[in-house]
């Protein structure tokens, strides 16, 4: 449910051939469907909802030409500014496969009370925010009082794959599988951007998951909240 991989339009792959391999090898892990979610970020990436759905059509029909079984969704990366309800409500940036719910980004060094203000500015206008990437933010680093504030306020958490692989050690020092295990995980995503960059770690991450973490959360995380984007849309 945070992905680039459709060709051309971000810093994802730049070609078809570039997307297939890294939806070849999204199949090869056991995954069923994708929400692809381009950047939008004003000054850098500003492709409109209707160039990413054409995009997508084209990537969904070139799998069934080459008979990938791998059903893409729609949706979009949103970097917070103070125009993005506008663009959200004029349909120019997509929401998560139709649905309320928006995936939104920040910088790492961003304040929290920006991120707080954020959250408020998408509900009060319909909308239902999804933290993307959370543990990047320095302002959520070792502070689960606000992940815990952030989420009885009705936002969600995504955290990426790679973060619960055990790299040189890192869990030694590092928060993310405990986290995960207590709750604080919403949604897990690969941010993929290709076959080199941040390459995709589903399988692993989900290998390390049915072995280490209570089966019902595995079961919340993994397919019923996934179930919100991909079943509820208008």
């Amino acid at each position: 449910m945070h992905c680039h991989v459709l060709p051309g339009v971000d810093d994802g792959p730049a070609t078809m051939e570039d997307s297939v391999a890294i939806l070849r090898e999204a199949a090869r892990q056991g995954l069923s469907g994708m929400i692809v979610t381009p950047h939008y970020h004003p000054g850098r990436y500003m492709v409109e909802a209707e160039r990413n759905l054409e995009t997508l059509q084209a990537v969904r029909e070139e799998l069934k030409r080459q008979k990938i079984d791998l059903t893409l969704y729609p949706g979009q990366e949103c970097y917070y500014y103070s125009g993005l309800v506008r663009e959200l409500d004029a349909g120019k940036v997509l929401t998560m496969n139709g649905t309320n719910y928006v995936l939104v980004e920040f910088e790492p060094s961003v304040l929290y009370n920006v991120i707080q203000h954020a959250m408020r500015e998408l509900f009060s206008n319909g909308y239902r925010p999804i933290v993307a990437h959370y543990e990047r933010y320095r302002c959520l680093n070792g502070r689960e009082d606000r992940l815990e504030e952030l989420r009885s306020h009705g936002a969600m958490l995504q955290m990426n794959f790679d973060r619960l692989l055990d790299k040189e050690g890192i869990f030694r020092r590092n928060p993310w599988r405990r986290q995960l295990r207590e709750g604080f995980v919403d949604f897990l995503g690969s941010d993929t951007h290709g076959m080199g960059f941040r390459p995709l770690h589903a399988q692993q991450a989900v290998e390390w998951m049915l072995d280490e973490v209570d089966p019902e959360l595995t079961h919340v995380i993994l397919e019923r909240n996934l179930r919100l984007l991909t079943e509820d849309a208008d």
